[in-house]
């Protein structure tokens, strides 16, 4: 449904956004990024080659877990 592209900063959606497996995945990466077992921290500029600041996955991201930022959207453990 999603894919993390290498570094964290851009991120790919595969389906459709108003498919509910979506939001599922976008839970599903920010539970996993916040665990704090991997370490990660995501700092998505990016969202299907579109900057993610303004675009229609920007709410959905937020409602994720995923902090505002001036150019990206980030999220961490």
């Amino acid at each position: 449904m999603i894919y993390v592209e290498r570094g964290g900063r851009g991120l790919q959606v595969l389906a459709d956004a108003a498919d509910q497996r979506v939001s599922l995945a976008l839970d599903a990466l920010a539970a996993f990024v916040t665990a704090g077992g991997a370490k990660l921290k995501l700092g998505l500029e990016r969202v299907d080659g579109e900057p993610v600041v303004g675009s229609d996955w920007e709410p959905a991201l937020i409602a994720a877990g995923f902090r505002q930022g001036p150019r990206k959207l980030t999220l961490s453990a």
